[in-house]
């Protein structure tokens, strides 16, 4: 098929606009399906009857960093198709929000973890491991976790900026290599082989 530059330049506008409607419209229906679930999650492991429940309280943490990561990763991003992303213009909240993103996704993933060892205690015929699921334990744990994840990602209040020229303006890493660096093997590091 011999396609002139024209026709060249009118598929490439024709594809990014079907891109940018399929992100908008895909990322609202995703938005609205994650916080309807875990607003879910949270009412049903919120009754009296499950609350002394360590399991429940993990479930429970990782349902609230969902919906905060859901408020700040991919609702930023569908209100950026329609020009709306004001972390795309105040430095601060760029850094705010990408490393709350960062943090209550690790956190979430960290929770379902604790969950899982946490019904395996429970199970166990060793009673040594059955003392050690209790709900203070679960608190100190995701505290102590939260607190470490929020120190692994604190080099994003110095590796990130806004950068470019209006209209073409984005958070990311600006500063060094080694920011960048930092960062990737710290996400897998944190995603991949802790939980």
């Amino acid at each position: 098929m011999n396609l002139t530059i024209i026709d060249e330049d009118t598929l490439i506008i024709y594809l990014s606009t079907i891109g940018l409607y399929v992100m908008r419209y895909v990322l609202m229906i995703m938005i609205v399906l994650g916080l309807i679930g875990n607003l879910f999650n949270v009412l049903v492991f919120h009754q009296k009857k499950l609350r002394s429940n360590p399991c429940s309280f993990y479930l429970i943490t990782s349902a609230y960093a969902n919906i905060i990561w859901i408020m700040t990763s991919p609702l930023p991003r569908m209100l950026a198709t329609f020009q709306l992303d004001l972390s795309e213009n105040i430095t601060l909240l760029c850094k705010i929000r990408r490393s709350l993103a960062y943090t209550c996704s690790s956190l979430s993933m960290a929770s379902i973890a604790f969950a899982t060892v946490d019904r395996y205690f429970v199970s166990s015929s060793q009673v040594e491991y059955r003392q050690l699921s209790s709900l203070r334990s679960a608190h100190h744990l995701i505290l102590i976790t939260a607190l470490i994840y929020c120190l692994i990602f604190a080099d994003m209040f110095y590796c990130l900026d806004i950068v470019g020229v209006p209209p073409s303006i984005v958070c990311t890493i600006s500063t060094t290599r080694m920011c960048g660096l930092y960062n990737e093997i710290a996400r897998l590091v944190v995603l991949v082989f802790i939980p």
